[in-house]
């Protein structure tokens, strides 16, 4: 016997709302004894309710709640393959705590949202009346508020997220992490009212912090090592992963405060690296254009704007990219400065010194 939850048994079927009636709330690996089962499954049923009254979750296929997380998102049948959908943040005291997963079902694109059941205990340790149980229930909320933002876009491009890409793969890849960053930005809006206090608030502000800290450092190091091992791929790759981190994080906070209806003032909330505030106003700006015309986009063309902040802030870093024009490549170079050599502003030196000589280097 395991300590699955059988779905036979105790599976339940959600009613109401925008949810399917067909739509199963599964809870995996959750212990048989536990005194707070029944009302820890009994909230969560509600939650799911309760936020199929504020969002459009007709295309909720599932939500799967597990204490072993990994056991949870291997549970669920995709419809299709894939190598990286069932991957989740885990580095660097950021760890991953629920994930909307696309899934093909007859043809259309579902959602099935997986939570990690640990993270949600809150939800019976405190009542409702408490700002620690709202923080709780804003995660299950944030999930679900993904299947809404996944709905909007296969309204008006359906197939495109898990088509193979198509033509260049930096300007496909950028989309791709500018699409992540936008999601999220939107599922903290819808989420945002499902909250109490500053918790949720002060999660993301520490989230993004933890993100930024040395970002453009770590950027630059990737730089460095592109010096020796050549590979443009590569640098391609590890760059953008240091810099999109930061620009991701901060889109939760930014959607949440936006969900509220709060000002904006990073300044005043948390303190971080300069370079990378240069470019939050743009950010900024580029997300909340995407909200007003979230329902009338031409597939993910409409986050491009997303896409040059992007690219703004790896110039930061030291890489300058030009996205491909028609039949042509995207270009990546990598100007010597003294922030992108292994010996800084020795070899910085001495490459002004050749270039002087009319030298080639």
């Amino acid at each position: 016997m395991t300590n699955d939850v059988e779905p036979e048994t105790e599976d339940q079927t959600l009613l109401h709302c925008t949810v399917p009636p067909e739509c199963q709330l599964s809870f995996r690996t959750m212990p048989d004894d536990a005194q707070w089962r029944d009302g820890f499954i009994e909230t969560i049923r509600r939650l799911v309710e309760a936020c199929g009254r504020a969002f459009d979750l007709s295309d909720l296929d599932g939500v799967t709640v597990g204490f072993d997380y990994d056991d949870a998102l291997n549970s669920v049948d995709l419809g299709y393959e894939s190598q990286t959908a069932r991957g989740y943040t885990n580095t660097e005291g950021l760890v991953g705590v629920g994930k909307a997963m696309r899934v093909r079902r007859n043809g259309a694109t579902k959602t099935h949202v997986v939570l990690r059941a640990n993270t949600l205990l809150g939800l019976i340790e405190h009542g409702p009346d408490t700002d620690d149980f709202w923080a709780t229930a804003n995660i299950v909320a944030h999930e679900l508020a993904h299947v809404q933002v996944t709905t909007w876009f296969e309204a008006h491009s359906p197939g495109v997220m898990l088509a193979p890409h198509q033509g260049d793969w930096v300007r496909a890849s950028l989309r791709d992490a500018a699409h992540t960053i936008w999601e999220e930005y939107a599922a903290c809006r819808l989420a945002a009212p499902v909250s109490s206090g500053e918790l949720v608030t002060t999660s993301y502000t520490d989230g993004f912090q933890t993100a930024v800290t040395g970002a453009i450092s770590k950027a630059r190091r990737s730089i460095i090592d592109y010096r020796t091992h050549s590979d443009i791929s590569r640098l391609t790759v590890e760059t953008s992963r240091e810099v999109c981190q930061p620009l991701k994080m901060v889109a939760y906070l930014l959607g949440h405060l936006d969900g509220l209806g709060q000002e904006v003032d990073l300044e005043a909330r948390c303190a971080f690296e300069e370079q990378i505030a240069a470019h939050l106003p743009a950010l900024l700006g580029a997300l909340r254009e995407a909200w007003d015309c979230r329902e009338s986009w031409d597939g993910l063309a409409s986050l491009d704007p997303v896409v040059q902040v992007i690219i703004d802030a790896l110039r930061t870093a030291g890489i300058e990219l030009t996205l491909a024009q028609g039949s042509s490549s995207s270009h990546v170079s990598v100007p010597f400065t003294a922030e992108t050599l292994p010996n800084g502003e020795a070899d910085m030196a001495m490459i002004r010194m050749r270039q002087a000589l009319g030298l080639e280097f």
